[in-house]
């Protein structure tokens, strides 16, 4: 009787183990975007009892979800932050292997922006095969700051307290707006961020592994940043304006709309800079094999100058597979310099003299872009044809005065010169672009492009004749010169998503031809030059979990000196220190490798990356001293660099008041020159950024940020450490429309010093800049319009996590929900 009754319990129970499951799938995307909803919750009830969860679960960073059921009639309940809840019933059949729900759309909250409570965030950096995205929208910093002051937050990318910005330790790297090159950016990237409103920009992409359908050129990778644009009706904008106690002020203005077919976004602003007086100091000690000498200069500076900046685009689309855009955007300025020098030469050259200096620089860039976007019935099949125009005028002029001098100096007491470069460039720009996806694993890019660049630069130097009194022209400084550059390529590209591998596989080929006609007084000379590179490009992820990638790359990357390092005209303001290009520079080849691991969740977001570069023929600054006792700063094709470095990023929620991040590199420099195996220089230099934002009840803000920067290792120059640190404070009005915000840097030191030194043959020099550093900034900003479709930029008080709290039933690895 005993065995009878074990076995029917052991028939009941492999009866129920084994019962027949159903899985059950589908994707949670957005109605408006299409876009996928990750870490959303979803419950599950039987139909009979709709209040009882059997179920609860989150979709993965895709907005995927899976899970098994039985037999019977049940009710999903869908919820994300900033969406309508939305229910389904689900019927699972008996004998069903599997049930595909599709995709599931989400509409939207309906519920006005100031009618908003609640105060969560979602993670700011997403990991993808060959880029990271930093999420601008959802920084809650956005709304007051900069593109430039949000920078400093993007993983791989520093920016110092000169503002000098720089991608995996590298200056070396380009921009794009939208998916496109640009220069404007490129060549004024302080400048030209520091005017664009943070809250008009959408994505920052940090590409590190730049595929085949990108340039060549941007030897540290590429920065991407993406426009804010509405996808649904009505209209929505910003106006700001602000103040800093230098005397520099501004303006800014932002709107995005979209009626009908028609879409439109701009945002524009005008800014005036003012800075106050800065001392410099100057040393060189000249020894053997140069006569034994010593010059010391003594001086200070003062700038202004201020311009305008804007972008626009509209977008035409007749109907689902057809899209037309124009982009119309312009920056620049001019700056003004004011200085004062005092000179000592004590030597084999002994002299003195008193240089006064003022100096224009006219700087900006004008851009036009137009493209036709065609898709296909198959998804993400897409057929883009684009060209852009670019002018990118760089002009400069100055005029110096001689006064006090003695000894044997070059400029008898009262000389003085002028001098005029208008330089600058034009490029036509024209592409085609195809996508298609073979199928749900496999995908093949191709593409053409051409490029055309005319650069010019030309010299007015003229010197008073002291004996006369007259203005004469000086020939013996003339250095014009005419750049043509033709770039024709195409490229191929492979991509393979299968399971928890992606793969992606690339190979550009790029032919360059290019004439350089170079006009001094002594020649009339015309180079031309052709050469072909073959660019390859690989990248290989791996999903380690839900929220965890691993990251393989390897890319080539091409550097094209522009205008400014091919430019001769000779700057020689200060007659101990030139400066001026070199038209005989060749491009340089980077081949870069680098593992990456990233880790997100609600709370803490978590990248690493390992890298190593090497350039044979690095486009190297090249100081040297001249039998005239003259500085000579220029550059030359002489370095062989290899650099390891570790970049890491990570962010912290603790909870819904408090917000850190930390960004930072350490690397380590090997770089020689290979003309002279003597010249070398290694070692270590690091830069780190963190901050730390509390978001307190009254819609108040505090946030406190901070940088430190060892300096860069170059060929013959190293620099001292430097620090900088800020506080912030912004107050929210008028139901979140009117924020106002109270920066101040580095309000405990009135200047900060930088420190260089620099090491030739013969000679060694120390620069010392002290520069005013204590400033305190206002900033205002406004926001109006139908702001409905910006519910999810804001802070949110519940989480997806909050509402799976206390379940006893979960399924997956959600860690919570985006906003």
């Amino acid at each position: 009787m005993k065995q009878i009754l074990l076995s029917a319990i052991f028939c009941l129970a492999t009866v129920t183990v084994f019962a027949q499951t159903t899985a059950v799938k589908g994707q949670l995307i957005g109605a408006s975007d299409k876009q996928p909803l990750p870490f959303a919750t979803i419950s599950v009830a039987e139909s009979s009892a709709a209040q009882v969860s059997v179920k609860k679960f989150a979709t993965d960073d895709k907005g995927d979800f899976s899970t098994t059921l039985q037999a019977g009639n049940y009710i999903f309940t869908f919820q994300f932050v900033g969406m309508n809840n939305l229910t389904r019933s689900v019927e699972v059949k008996s004998g069903e292997s599997q049930l595909d729900l599709g995709k599931i759309e989400m509409v939207e909250g309906s519920t006005e922006l100031d009618e908003i409570s609640v105060t969560a965030q979602r993670p700011l950096v997403k990991v993808e095969i060959d880029k990271l995205t930093y999420s601008a929208k959802d920084d809650p910093e956005s709304s007051t700051s900069n593109v430039l002051d949000l920078l400093r937050k993007v993983p791989l990318v520093t920016v110092d307290g000169e503002d000098n910005i720089q991608l995996k330790g590298s200056s070396n790297f380009r921009i794009y707006l939208n998916g496109k090159p640009s220069n404007m950016i490129s060549n004024n990237p302080s400048q030209v961020l520091k005017s664009m409103p943070a809250n008009s920009i959408k994505d920052v992409e940090v590409i590190t592994d730049p595929g085949a359908r990108y340039d060549a050129e941007g030897v540290g990778g590429i920065i991407n940043i993406i426009t804010d644009k509405r996808v649904d009706e009505g209209y929505s904008g910003s106006v700001g304006a602000n103040g800093d106690t230098f005397g520099g002020y501004g303006g800014n203005a932002y709107l995005s709309l979209k009626y009908g077919k028609f879409g439109f976004t701009g945002n524009g602003s005008y800014f005036q800079h003012n800075r106050p007086e800065s001392q410099t100091s100057f040393t060189r000690d000249e020894m053997a094999p140069n006569p034994v000498n010593k010059l010391t200069q003594d001086g200070m500076s003062e700038s202004h100058g201020g311009g305008l900046f804007y972008n626009t685009q509209l977008s035409y689309e007749p109907d689902t597979l057809n899209l037309f855009n124009v982009s119309v955007g312009q920056f620049g300025g001019k700056f003004y310099s004011d200085s004062e020098q005092k000179a000592l030469s004590q030597g084999a050259r002994n002299y003195s003299y008193l240089l006064s200096n003022n100096s224009m620089n006219q700087f900006g860039s004008f851009t036009l872009t137009s493209d036709y976007q065609r898709t296909f019935k198959k998804k993400d099949e897409l057929l883009t044809v684009s060209y852009r125009f670019e002018r990118n005028p760089n002009d400069s002029e100055f005029e110096s005065n001689y006064s006090n001098v003695t000894g044997d100096f070059y400029y008898p007491d009262g000389y003085r010169q002028k001098s005029i470069n208008n330089a600058g460039g034009k490029e036509h720009t024209g592409q085609v672009d195809y996508v298609n996806p073979l199928t749900s694993k496999h995908s093949l890019e191709v593409g053409l492009k051409y490029i055309f660049r005319d650069n010019s630069s030309r010299g007015d130097n003229t010197f008073l004749d002291v004996a006369n009194g007259q203005w004469k022209e000086d020939l013996t400084r003339k250095n014009d010169l005419d750049h043509e550059q033709r770039i024709a390529s195409g490229y191929a590209g492979y991509g393979l998503k299968a399971g928890k591998f992606g793969l992606k596989l690339g190979l550009r080929g790029e032919n360059t031809a290019q004439k350089i006609h170079f006009m001094s007084a002594q020649t009339d000379t015309i180079v031309n030059s052709n050469f072909f590179d073959f660019v390859p490009s690989a990248a290989f992820s791996y999903q380690l979990g839900m929220t965890k990638t691993l990251r393989w790359g390897y890319n080539m990357r091409i550097s094209r000196p522009g205008i400014w390092y091919l430019n001769p005209y000779i700057n020689n303001s200060d007659p101990n220190n030139i400066r001026y290009g070199n038209p005989n520079l060749d491009a340089e080849q980077t081949h870069n490798f680098n593992v990456n691991y990233g880790s997100f969740a609600q709370k803490v977001n978590f990248n690493a990356t390992l890298s190593y570069s090497l350039t044979n023929n690095a486009i190297t600054s090249f100081i040297f001293v001249d039998d005239n006792g003259v500085t000579n700063n220029t550059y030359r094709n002489i370095g062989r660099n290899q650099s390891v470095g570790l970049d890491g990023y990570v962010s912290w929620t603790p909870s819904s008041v408090v917000r850190m991040n930390l960004n930072g590199s350490l690397s380590y420099t090997d770089i020689q020159s290979t003309e002279n195996a003597n010249v070398r220089n290694s070692g270590f230099s690091g830069r780190g950024f963190g901050g730390i934002t509390f978001t307190l009840p009254k819609d108040v803000r505090l946030s406190a940020n901070g940088g430190i920067f060892t300096g860069n290792i170059q060929l013959q120059t190293t620099q001292a450490a430097f620090y900088f640190y800020s506080f912030s404070a912004m107050k929210s009005f008028f139901n979140k429309k009117l924020d106002i915000s109270l920066n101040s840097t580095t309000p405990f030191h009135k200047y900060r010093d930088f420190k260089m030194t620099t090491t030739g043959e013969g000679f060694v020099q120390k620069m010392s800049f002290q520069n005013p550093m204590r400033s305190f900034r206002l900033s205002l900003t406004y926001r109006f319009g139908d702001l409905k479709s910006s519910v999810r930029r804001v802070q949110r008080t519940i989480t997806n996590q909050d509402v799976m709290q206390g379940e006893s039933s979960q399924e997956g690895a959600g860690t919570g929900g985006g906003s």
